[in-house]
């Protein structure tokens, strides 16, 4: 018994104690099946009620598997007189109630799987029903209050016409197929696809192509259905072609349909996902097989990355293919797993990709590498052995260019007390390919040289404008050392 029974009797009570000094008031009553043991009973279909919800309420074991808050309900019996489908359809003005059914008695209630219409499943309800069996249909709202009025209809609809493999609807390219899935089940037996071994609701289409030929399918629904597609001519020789289920509703099921082969496609999807879907039979785009570049002109000295790419819009990974160099050089391809490569020389390299996709499409395709390399190397430091505080040595810096001619800036910095490098100075200079450019520079020695006994030059050579640098800085450094002395007659501190 619900709590607004005892609410009803105190009320009434207080009613009458009212009426012996104030007029009576009229106040609205729960609706007649307001609780699960008085449930209005359906006898037959289609059925139609009307009603107020809004003075409902809402009982302690009133089931919330569909939903977890409930502020008031109320209750429909329906016996199947035979096996099918039945909807609920709620409708009217404002906030329509949620529906879920069940089986069972009170207390020990199943909902019926997918049989839950709340605001991410939509307002009805498509239910499979066994004749004999009593379904308890309750319809339940977030909130209560008077003028809440909707409309519930029941009705049977029939099953999807291509609900079994044998009755399997002809598919044609292009076409675009449409139907609903919650009046649909599987067989006894029936195929279980790869992806989506748990989807129990399923319709199945028949394709044969004139001529070979990829073929792409879309499919599309509340919650993105899997679609399978086997070959073979009966039921008990199906093979797998491909499988994507929802998690992989972004990609689409393609494969290569050989001229005159049966091909079976399979929509389905478990109770909860089930809805109205639709499917779309095209002709596969080619692959645009392309590789991956990293920005940059790269040099003789680099490793390129290279990331090949099947360039297929649907998605498909690579999965076989050749990947050519342009230098007489290649690498055979299983993913699109990056690789790398090293020219000896500069040039244009075209590169030239074979891919294929699981699904069995193949392409070509090519692009030009351009290899340039910018390279100048320090071959001497030349500084006094020794010198005195205050005397002003030449310092020459040799700079070889055998590569393209460069305008260089050598920086010349001497070693101080903190340890780090402080500029003495910058000399900028045209280096032509295959020449040597000698950098002169004078240093004056200090009493700090004197004081620490050396001074600890180092000389870094820039390409100067180029925004990659020198391709290989690694020879653009060089240090050396010389020994100071303290001015004649006097003595370093």
């Amino acid at each position: 018994m619900k709590h607004h029974a005892f609410r009803r009797l105190l009320v009434a009570g207080l009613a009458v104690a009212a009426a012996l000094v104030a007029p009576a008031t009229a106040h609205a009553e729960a609706p007649s099946n307001d609780d699960f043991d008085i449930a209005t009973t359906v006898t037959a279909l289609p059925f139609r009620a009307t009603q107020d919800f809004g003075e409902g309420t809402a009982a302690a074991d009133d089931p919330t598997s569909c939903y977890s808050w409930i502020a008031s309900s109320v209750w429909y019996d329906y016996t199947a007189a035979a096996d099918g489908f039945v909807r609920a359809l709620p409708s009217g003005a404002g906030q329509l109630p949620f529906i879920a059914v069940y089986t069972g008695e009170r207390g020990a209630l199943n909902q019926v799987p997918g049989a839950c219409a709340e605001w991410n499943n939509g307002p009805s309800v498509t239910f499979p029903v066994t004749a004999g069996q009593t379904y308890h249909i309750m319809l339940f709202k977030q909130y209560s209050g008077a003028g809440q009025t909707a409309t519930l209809d029941l009705a049977t609809v029939p099953r999807e016409p291509n609900d079994d493999f044998a009755a399997a609807a002809p598919a044609t390219l292009p076409g675009t197929f449409s139907g609903d899935l919650t009046r649909s089940t599987t067989e006894p037996g029936e195929a279980a696809p790869s992806c989506d071994g748990g989807a129990d609701h399923s319709v199945w289409y028949r394709y044969t192509p004139d001529r070979t030929r990829p073929i792409s399918v879309e499919a599309r629904s509340r919650w993105s259905p899997s679609v399978a597609v086997y070959r073979g001519d009966t039921r008990a020789e199906l093979s797998e072609v491909d499988c994507k289920a929802a998690p992989d509703s972004g990609k689409r099921v393609v494969f290569t349909a050989t001229a005159g082969q049966q091909y079976w496609i399979r929509v389905a999807d478990d109770a909860e996902g089930a809805s109205w879907y639709d499917i779309r039979l095209t002709t596969a785009p080619a692959l645009t097989p392309n590789v991956y570049l990293q920005s940059g002109t790269p040099s003789v000295f680099d490793d390129i990355p290279m990331s090949p790419n099947a360039g297929d819009h649907l998605g498909r990974a690579l999965v076989g293919g050749e990947l050519k160099f342009g230098d007489g050089t290649s690498v055979r391809l299983t993913s699109n797993a990056s690789v790398t490569h090293r020219y000896a020389a500069d040039g244009d390299y075209r590169l030239e990709i074979s891919a294929t996709t699981d699904d069995g499409r193949s392409g070509t395709g090519s692009q030009v590498l351009h290899v340039e390399t910018h390279d100048v190397t320090l071959t001497g430091l030349s500084l006094p052995a020794q010198a005195r505080v205050g005397q002003t040595k030449p310092v020459k810096v040799s700079v070889v260019n055998n590569r393209y001619g460069e305008t260089v800036a050598v920086s010349l910095r001497r070693k101080a007390e903190s340890g780090y490098y402080q500029e003495v100075g910058t000399l900028t200079q045209w280096v032509p390919a295959g020449g040597r450019v000698d950098f002169p520079f004078a240093y004056t020695c200090t009493a700090a040289d004197a004081a620490a006994g050396q001074a600890e030059f180092e000389v870094v050579a820039n390409i100067d404008g180029r925004y990659d640098g020198d391709s290989h800085a690694v020879d653009n450094r060089l240090t050396a050392v010389t020994v100071v002395q303290a001015k004649s007659g006097a003595r370093a501190s």
